[in-house]
């Protein structure tokens, strides 16, 4: 085993949610002994669940803390720093883990095994030249770095509060004829009005029925605010077709081959022909890539914005940008941006020259 857990047994889970959980059912799996979880919030949990500084300090020092905290809130290299000013010995992120437990734990958004990356170099490669502005290249760089090493403190601060239009990238042209894939209930649209973004047409596509539900309220509640609006409750994909889908999970709802329910997906291509967009956004829990072929003629045809999320796939962070480039070479500048934390909420961004 390359992670050299402690053989004494003095190992703990930082944090207690499903990923931790899934971390420690694992480790059991593997013959290894947790003590318990550390949290500052108390859980019910079946091992106990402590305050980090709550553990001895000679414990400390001869302990290993597995991290089970993999999502976009949690700032991560701020939890490493304040566990190493508590001298615990032995640090290991989501990242280290994965280089014993990948096929156990399963590819998880961006989060797979550093072996997946060598044979994507070439790829990796010409993405990082293809980049417009110094801070997209230094943000894409370090992604693949952090990828590579599991050190958290490579990462650059996000940009939490202008998701989908960043103040330091060309603006959007408005009115904004706007393709919502991924709508959930609303979010994005609210976040341009509060923003002063004028709209003139809304094609909204929300699978997940409460957040349809929602996001219907949310078009009848503004709409002196649009001229028109049509709303899809079906995922878009590559064309039209039924999968599975794991329903109920608010904004995480997802295509997934053993979900819980039966999904309607279109192309847009098939969906909103005559729509002519000006501003295509993709937050569609990793079916971007899929969801674009199903919009080829739609983006060549008008050369929309482009805002799509690549992480949810560890792959889409080169493969998507690589696309857009085979297909609409020259038409583009290319920007990336990170809205969260740890690797989540990486935004792709083509702006019409």
């Amino acid at each position: 085993m390359k992670l050299k857990l402690p053989k004494n047994g003095n190992i703990y889970i930082y944090g207690t949610g499903t990923f931790a959980r899934d971390v420690l059912n694992i480790l059991i799996q593997r013959g290894l002994s947790v003590k318990g979880f550390l949290d500052h919030i108390p859980h019910q949990l079946d091992l106990p669940v402590m305050p980090p500084d709550t553990i001895p300090q000679e414990i400390r020092l001869d302990s290993a803390v597995v991290l089970g905290i993999h999502n976009r809130d949690a700032n991560i290299a701020g939890i490493i720093s304040r566990l190493k000013s508590l001298d615990f010995s032995r640090i290991i992120t989501p990242v280290e883990l994965y280089d014993d437990f990948a096929d156990d734990l399963g590819t998880r958004f961006w989060l797979t095994s550093r072996d997946f990356y060598a044979d994507y170099r070439r790829e990796i490669d010409a993405v990082s030249n293809l980049f417009t502005d110094e801070t997209s290249r230094d943000l894409y760089n370090r992604l693949i770095q952090f990828r590579l090493a599991g050190d958290y403190s490579i990462l650059p601060g996000p940009d939490l509060e202008h998701q989908y239009f960043p103040a330091d990238i060309p603006v959007w042209k408005t009115p904004l004829r706007f393709v919502d894939c991924g709508a959930y209930d609303g979010d994005t649209l609210t976040s341009f009005i509060n923003a002063g973004i004028p709209i003139e047409a809304i094609a909204a596509f929300e699978p997940d029925e409460n957040n349809f539900r929602k996001l219907s309220q949310f078009i009848q509640d503004k709409k002196d605010r649009f001229l028109s609006a049509s709303l899809w409750p079906c995922g878009v994909f590559s064309s039209t077709t039924q999968l599975k889908f794991s329903t109920g999970r608010g904004e995480a709802s997802n295509i997934n081959t053993t979900g819980n329910g039966m999904l309607q997906c279109v192309s847009l291509d098939e969906a909103i022909p005559t729509f002519a967009p000006n501003l295509i956004k993709m937050d569609v829990e990793g079916a971007e890539y899929e969801a674009l072929l199903g919009a080829k003629k739609t983006i060549m045809n008008n050369c929309p914005g482009l805002a799509i999320a690549v992480y949810h796939r560890p792959e889409h962070i080169w493969q998507i940008p690589l696309l857009i480039k085979h297909w609409m070479d020259g038409e583009y500048t290319y920007h990336l941006r990170a809205h969260a934390f740890n690797d989540f909420e990486v935004i792709f961004y083509a702006v019409p020259k």
